[in-house]
C-alpha cells in the first residue's frame, strides 16, 4: 500500500485550535482576534488542502464502462453498512467511481475513523479527500449522546475511484448561511472537491458536491455558477462528471422568514401535487441550479431517475422552534395531511461530454454484467439499522 498526504495533520494541535475557536461567538470577532493572526496558516493547512491516498494494485471491475455512485453518507455512522453494501450489493459493487458528502475524519460519532480513507482500503480504491468543515461540537441530536471526543474533527467531500486520480482541487462556495454561528458550531465553508481521473488514456474531470441547505434555491445556483466558472477558468473543457446532495428541496431556508414562506408553501398547496413536484425540482425554474447546469452544457435527465433520494420528517426539522408553541401546535396538526413527512429527490448526477447508458444497453466483457438504467438503490439496511439518511444514485457511463 501507498499513501502521499499521510502527515498533511501531524503537526497541527487539533485540541487547541478547536478549544480556542469556540470562545468566539462570530466568525467577525475570530478574524479580528491575535489567534486567527496568528493561527491563520494552519487552518488553511486543515481546510484548503485536499487530501490523497492511493492504494497499490487497484483494478476497476468493469472494463466496458463506468459505474458512479453518488452517495451522501450521513457522515459514514454506519461504516460497517457501507463497506457492506460496496462489497455485496449487486449493483453497488461494481461500482469504480464513487462520489460521497458528509465523510467524517475522526469524528466520535462515526467512530473517529478517517471514513473515507478507511472505506477505500476495504474497496481496494484510490481516495480524494476534501475536508469542508472543523467541527467545533460532536454534532447534533444523537451524535450529542455518542461516547468519547472527537479526534481531529473534520468532515468534508470524498471520491472513490478505481481508476488513477491526478491533480486535485478545491473550489470554495459562496453562502449566505453561516454554519461558525450556528447551533452546530463548525468553522469552514461548502465546498466543491475537483479531481482529474485517468480513463483509458482519457481525462475526466470529477466534480463532488455538497450544496447548502440552509439557503434559496437562488443561493444554490450561485453556488454551482462559482463552480461552473472555475473549471472554464481553469481551462477544463472536456469531459465533466458533477454529482452531489445538491439540496434541491425547492424550501428556502436558514432565516425566520424564511421559514415561515416555507412553512405558508406546505400549508396551501395540495398535497398530491406538492408532492410529485418535489421530486421534480428542475421543473418550472424551482431550483435555478438546473438552468445554470443546462446553459454550460450539462446534461441532468438522462443521468438520473426520478425517486426521492431522502425523506425528511417534517416534526424533526429545525424550522419548528422558530414558530410560538400555539403556532407549532396548530401548524403540526395541519401537516397530518402529509404524515409529517417529505420524500424529496436531493442527489444528482450531470454530465457534460460523457454518456449515460440505459438498462442493458451495454454488456461488460470483463465482469459480465450489463448496464443499468440510472436510479436510486432504496432503503439500504445493515443490521436493521438504515445505512443512512439518503439513498445513493447510480449511473453508468461511457467516455465520448
Amino acid at each position: 500500500m501507498m499513501e502521499s498526504c499521510e502527515g498533511l495533520y501531524q503537526e497541527v494541535s487539533y485540541q487547541r485550535i478547536i478549544d480556542e475557536l469556540r470562545r468566539f461567538p462570530t466568525l467577525t470577532a475570530l478574524y479580528e482576534s491575535e489567534f486567527y493572526r496568528l493561527n491563520q496558516q494552519a487552518l488553511f493547512w486543515l481546510l484548503g488542502v485536499p487530501q490523497p491516498h492511493l492504494f497499490d494494485k487497484v483494478q476497476p471491475r468493469v472494463e466496458d464502462f463506468i459505474r458512479v455512485v453518488q452517495w451522501n453518507i450521513e457522515k459514514g455512522k454506519n461504516f460497517e453498512g457501507l463497506v457492506e453494501s460496496f462489497s455485496t450489493h449487486p449493483i453497488l459493487r461494481y461500482a469504480d467511481l464513487i462520489f460521497l458528502n458528509e465523510a467524517d475524519y475522526r469524528m466520535a460519532r462515526s467512530g473517529n475513523r478517517q471514513v473515507a480513507r478507511e472505506l477505500g482500503a476495504w474497496l481496494r480504491m484510490h481516495v480524494a479527500f476534501a475536508p469542508a468543515h472543523l467541527e467545533l461540537t460532536k454534532g447534533i441530536g444523537d451524535d450529542l449522546d455518542v461516547p468519547g471526543e472527537n479526534q481531529a474533527a473534520l468532515q468534508g467531500n470524498a471520491l472513490l475511484s478505481r481508476y488513477p486520480l491526478g491533480q486535485l482541487r478545491i473550489i470554495d462556495l459562496p453562502n449566505d448561511f453561516e454554519p461558525f454561528e450556528f447551533e452546530e458550531k463548525r468553522f469552514g465553508r461548502r465546498i466543491a472537491l475537483v479531481a482529474e481521473v485517468h480513463i483509458h488514456e482519457k481525462k475526466l474531470t470529477a466534480v463532488c458536491a455538497h450544496l447548502e441547505v440552509r439557503t434559496t434555491p437562488r443561493g444554490r445556483a450561485r453556488q454551482v455558477a462559482a463552480v461552473i466558472k472555475k473549471l472554464d477558468r481553469l481551462g477544463m473543457s472536456g469531459p465533466v462528471l458533477l454529482a452531489g446532495d445538491l439540496n434541491t428541496a425547492t424550501f428556502p431556508r436558514g432565516t425566520q422568514w424564511r421559514a415561515l414562506r416555507s412553512i405558508a408553501k406546505l400549508l396551501y398547496s395540495r398535497p398530491p401535487r406538492l408532492k410529485e413536484s418535489l421530486l421534480h425540482p428542475d421543473h418550472h425554474h424551482r431550483e435555478p441550479v438546473f438552468e445554470v447546469l443546462e446553459r454550460h452544457g450539462f446534461s441532468v435527465q438522462e443521468f438520473n431517475s426520478r425517486e426521492a433520494t431522502h425523506c425528511a420528517s417534517l416534526v424533526e426539522l429545525e424550522e419548528n422552534n422558530r414558530l410560538p408553541p400555539g403556532l407549532r401546535k396548530w401548524v403540526h396538526k395541519r401537516l397530518d395531511q402529509y404524515e409529517h413527512q417529505l420524500d424529496l429527490k436531493l442527489d444528482w448526477i450531470a454530465g457534460r461530454s460523457v454518456k449515460a447508458l440505459t438498462a442493458n444497453q451495454l454488456a461488460d466483457s470483463k465482469s459480465g454484467i450489463a448496464s443499468v438504467s440510472p436510479q436510486a438503490v432504496r432503503s439500504l439496511r445493515y443490521e436493521g439499522r438504515k445505512i443512512s439518511d439518503h439513498d445513493p444514485i447510480v449511473t453508468d457511463i461511457q467516455m465520448i
